[in-house]
């Protein structure tokens, strides 16, 4: 009954709340990392630079400088020195929490722990959040809403609309989702679309949750060829709201 009502809650969040961005003139690609293993940093984010791209990095303060399924973590001098590099820092939660398995109170008090953190290092305020888990509710969606500007899901586009409050994203994991994402990358030229990548750890032998540098290289060396312009969450965001039509 429980998984059931997890299911139901997480389902229904699909359809409330919505807050559906403008369509881009021409397609945006932006390139994430959740939690902070070591490895996106020091392996991940050097292969945007290359390009001249700049990524945003869901940052759950709790994780810093552990050891785990991802690999080691960076540390608090790390998510600052990735802020000064030109990269978006944006909010997972401090303890990477799921909304099932605690109160909403809880979960929202997390948060603003998890801010108070980043702002102590000199950071903004974070624009944007991830759902940790992708697990939502349409009370918490509710509830985040106001507080964020984005909020970024796991389910894979199925059009090319974007919910400000649920958005899209699509994995680049190492159980085939790499092949999903090349078919997607060549429907960029077709319809203008915001398509959002995301993974956690790089390296040779990555976690389920995260991928290679040889498949990074690969869909970075697609969406290159694309023309497809790739920018941050907030870059993206900012750019979809200039073109709302004035009231």
């Amino acid at each position: 009954m429980k998984s059931l009502t997890r299911i139901f809650k997480r389902r229904m969040s699909r359809f409330v709340e919505k807050s559906i961005l403008p369509t881009p003139a021409e397609s945006i690609v932006t390139f994430s990392f959740d939690d902070c293993p070591l490895s996106a940093i020091e392996t991940g984010l050097p292969m945007l630079e290359a390009e001249g791209w700049r990524a945003t990095i869901y940052v759950a303060c709790g994780l810093c400088e552990i050891d785990n399924h991802l690999g080691p973590h960076m540390s608090l001098d790390d998510v600052a020195a990735v802020h000064a590099r030109g990269h978006e820092i944006a909010d997972h939660t401090f303890s990477h929490l799921n909304i099932m398995d605690v109160s909403a109170d809880a979960f929202l008090a997390n948060i603003e722990k998890n801010q108070k953190i980043l702002m102590g290092l000199g950071l903004p305020a974070s624009r944007h959040f991830a759902y940790p888990y992708g697990e939502v509710t349409p009370a918490l969606k509710r509830a985040l809403r106001k507080r964020f500007k984005t909020l970024r899901g796991v389910i894979s586009p199925a059009s090319t609309a974007q919910d400000a409050n649920l958005m899209n994203a699509m994995r680049l994991y190492s159980d085939g989702t790499i092949d999903d994402a090349m078919t997607h990358i060549e429907t960029l030229s077709q319809a203008p679309q915001w398509l959002h990548f995301f993974t956690h750890d790089v390296r040779d032998a990555p976690s389920e949750y995260g991928c290679t540098p040889k498949n990074l290289q690969r869909i970075i060396d697609a969406v290159r060829t694309s023309g497809a312009q790739v920018m941050t969450v907030d870059q993206a965001y900012s750019h979809l709201r200039q073109r709302e039509p004035l009231s």
